[in-house]
């Protein structure tokens, strides 16, 4: 019976161990793909696109859950690292994606 005990403890660690890893991959590759996405929208050069990357990465970490505040605080960021031009590009990008989140949400809400 221990011996079951100790098998099903040791699968549960293992399962947890890799959730945490699957969890953290996510967070990378959602990063990756938020920085890839202005890079084409915005022609970024080499280190804003870094930068960028670095602060979705650190975002997509922090909050597993989106959070509107921390989101904003991640955006206004990657605006400060923009040139005017692209500034501009960013904000519409910005709107059109919120206005699709403003559609899922009010699909899931009917």
């Amino acid at each position: 019976m221990k011996k079951y005990i100790t098998l099903f403890t040791f699968v549960c660690v293992l399962f947890l161990g890799i959730q945490t890893a699957s969890a953290q991959e996510s967070a990378e590759l959602k990063a990756k793909n938020r920085t890839v996405q202005l890079q084409k929208t915005l022609e970024l050069d080499t280190d804003q696109s870094k930068k960028i990357y670095e602060i979705f990465l650190a975002y997509e970490k922090e909050n597993r859950v989106l959070n509107a505040d921390a989101l904003d605080a991640a955006r206004k960021k990657v605006s400060e690292l923009l040139e005017p031009a692209q500034r501009i590009e960013f904000k519409k990008s910005f709107m059109k994606e919120k206005m699709r989140h403003e559609k899922i949400k009010g699909a899931r809400a009917n």
